[in-house]
């Protein structure tokens, strides 16, 4: 899964126009005059920042507010390069609030949006699209946008490439195809950027879990999760934490597997993700009440409970409009 939001950049992405001083070389030693950029869009810039701060902070859902905002901004600027940055942001967003519907909408409002500019398929917007798909469970079309984004010859696209070999790799193991697996791992080769080793050492993982080796499977998962924690993508963190307890269920190693679980719930609470969240601390609750773990037990139930005051405190601000951060 691909989990970058984009970041401002001139040109194809929405630019922080910064205020471009450019000196003309002047005579008798006097000051030379200053001829200043385009002038910033503070309220677009405000949006962004604001929307940018509340995604590093787990706020997903004020965060996507905070997209909507810079998106209409975009609108009201006509400016192609603006709606795009924000369409991808929200959708962005609104896959990891596991919201896909609306994620795969924003997604295809910015294809619309690129037919309206006469510009070619983006390989990105392609990449989050097939993941959003996986996701949401449509793996199957999922794994024919990974074709086509593999394709496209593109420059300066290794890394979209390695992310798509990765997402095919994870549908690939979902589907029972090891074959397809090991050529995605394959793919991938030897990587150094830390998120890509994370990826190739969970792909390792779902091998291992395909054949049956389940030291191996968790050995992985525990790995991939620290490259995860030490790239600080914890949102991909908690998911091979996850998996790593459910192995190590099937292993009958119930202790292990419910603090697992218990480790991948707490830290999903703290992001937001409330869906899985609840899932694993339940898992890690039922597999500690069993084995009599009752330490594990309480810590599951004190998050959970976090979650019901959180779900509660939504609905009574769920009228409220967002405030800018400043």
């Amino acid at each position: 899964m691909i989990r970058y939001l984009r970041t401002p950049n001139p040109g194809w992405l929405v630019g922080l126009l910064l205020v471009a001083a450019i000196l003309a070389v002047g005579g008798c030693g006097s000051a030379p005059p200053k001829q200043e950029g385009p002038a910033i869009d503070e309220a677009l810039e405000r949006f962004n920042r604001a929307a940018r701060l509340a995604f590093d902070k787990g706020r997903l859902q004020q965060a996507a507010s905070f997209y909507r905002k810079a998106l209409e901004r975009a609108y009201v600027r006509d400016d192609t390069a603006a709606i795009l940055d924000a369409q991808y942001n929200l959708a962005f967003c609104l896959m990891n609030l596991q919201s896909y519907g609306e994620a795969l909408g924003a997604v295809r409002n910015a294809n619309t949006e690129m037919a309206l500019a006469g510009r070619g398929l983006s390989v990105d917007f392609l990449l989050l699209e097939a993941t959003i798909l996986h996701s949401s469970g449509n793996s199957a079309e999922a794994w024919k946008i990974t074709d086509k984004i593999l394709s496209i010859p593109a420059q300066d696209a290794s890394v979209i490439t390695s992310k798509t070999h990765f997402l095919r790799g994870l549908i690939a193991s979902q589907q029972g195809d090891i074959d397809q697996l090991r050529t995605a791992i394959a793919a991938l080769g030897q990587p150094e950027h830390p998120r890509l080793r994370a990826d190739r050492q969970e792909l390792v993982g779902h091998l291992a879990v395909a054949e049956h080796n389940r030291d191996a499977a968790i050995e992985a998962f525990d790995g991939a999760a620290k490259l995860r924690r030490e790239a600080l993508d914890y949102r991909a963190m908690v998911k091979v934490l996850a998996l790593a307890g459910q192995v190590s269920e099937k292993a009958g190693r119930a202790k292990e597997a419910s603090i697992r679980y218990l480790r991948a719930g707490r830290s999903a609470v703290l992001q937001g993700l409330f869906d899985d969240a609840r899932k694993w601390l339940n898992r890690a609750e039922q597999i500690a009440d069993t084995a009599g773990e009752a330490q594990i037990v309480r810590e599951a139930q004190i998050y959970l409970r976090q979650i019901q005051e959180s779900a509660a405190t939504s609905q009574s601000s769920s009228g409220k409009k967002a405030t800018l951060l400043e």
